[in-house]
């Protein structure tokens, strides 16, 4: 929590410095109770919604007999509900980018993230949709595989290391992303 803190704390003032507007809500994506007044005040004080980058996520990493109902439909509903809960909130015809971080986890699985993969694959499935809906929209799912930072934490890194997986430079990804 420290880390990540920290992390969003230097990436805003990163922007700041580069002469962005900031504005950050911390919000529970799966409450549309939550979601919906933060985005209306966003949409009041800088007008319409025109992009999207749904980077949610929450790992509770367990094998399927230790799997709880709360820990599925936790990391379900904050990629799911909570990309549904914002797109509510706004004018979808509006919008003319929908950027989501799906998970190669969606295509290959790994131990212990059955509900990660059916959330990460049901969010490619739903872009895929939104943009037959929206042709209008640029949508662009990003099948990641782990960065170094976010959730991955030291114990995952040295996990992925083991398993000859490199993780993605938080700068390299961030200009692949800027590409695409």
């Amino acid at each position: 929590e420290i880390l990540a803190g920290r992390e969003v704390r230097t990436t805003l003032a990163t922007l700041e410095a580069q002469g962005c507007e900031v504005s950050y809500h911390a919000v529970d994506v799966r409450d549309a109770e939550a979601v919906v007044p933060v985005i209306q005040q966003l949409r009041l004080e800088c007008g319409p919604v025109r992009g999207i980058i749904h980077g949610a996520g929450v790992l509770a990493d367990q094998t399927i007999e230790g799997k709880t109902r709360d820990a599925f439909d936790r990391v379900l509903g904050t990629k799911i509900d909570g990309l549904a809960n914002v797109l509510r909130a706004i004018n979808t015809d509006e919008l003319k980018l929908l950027a989501v971080f799906s998970s190669f986890t969606a295509r290959y699985g790994r131990t212990g993230q059955l509900d990660y993969a059916i959330a990460n694959e049901s969010l490619n499935k739903l872009s895929q949709d939104f943009a037959r809906r929206f042709p209008s929209c640029r949508v662009a799912s990003f099948n990641w595989g782990p960065w170094q930072g976010g959730m991955v934490t030291p114990g995952l890194k040295s996990l992925f290391e083991a398993e000859g997986v490199g993780l993605i430079g938080l700068n390299e990804g961030a200009d692949l992303f800027a590409r695409d």
